[in-house]
């Protein structure tokens, strides 16, 4: 299970790195960088709430390993990995759009963000099917950052797992 884990946080790692490769460098900011503070990149744990399903942990609940990788305000590769669940292990990879909440300031104080990526399981061998994410980032201090996700990962053409992820990460990256 353990190199599975690994396997997924390097995998989200590769994807992230060809992104940033690809992506034309970004025009300066006339506002100074303070007034953008936003949940930066992270890494965490929390908690998976199963909700439907029993395919994966996902759907199943568990431990669950929280990631989030920003390449712009409006774009990040959001990671989430059950593990200790009652099922196969599950990661979930997700590109998604944010959409910033900003006070008068030009604090960050929400980024609720939807998206879609890819569910890897590992049962037997590794399986990949479609997901899709919802939910909001929350800055909580200058170094953590909270998160609920509501996901789906779609393993069959006839069911969903479906998991609530409750959250909070170390955040780096300025």
């Amino acid at each position: 299970m353990f190199r599975y884990f690994l396997f997924s946080l390097s995998l989200a790692g590769s994807i992230a790195h060809t992104m940033l490769n690809a992506m034309p460098a970004m025009a300066q900011s006339a506002l100074p960088i303070e007034s953008f503070q936003s949940p930066n990149s992270y890494i965490g744990i929390g908690g998976a709430i199963g909700i439907n399903g029993n395919t994966t942990s996902l759907g199943s609940g568990g431990l669950t390993v929280v990631s989030k990788l920003r390449f712009t305000d409006n774009l990040s590769l959001h990671d989430a990995t059950v593990l200790f669940g009652r099922e196969a292990a599950t990661s979930m990879i997700i590109l998604s759009a944010d959409f910033p909440i900003r006070n008068s300031k030009g604090q960050m104080i929400a980024a609720p963000f939807i998206g879609g990526g890819a569910q890897l399981r590992y049962a037997d061998g590794l399986f990949v099917s479609p997901a899709i994410s919802g939910g909001v980032d929350i800055p909580m201090s200058n170094n953590f950052t909270g998160t609920v996700r509501l996901n789906a990962g779609f393993p069959s053409s006839r069911s969903a797992d479906v998991g609530l992820i409750i959250g909070a990460g170390y955040s780096f990256g300025r």
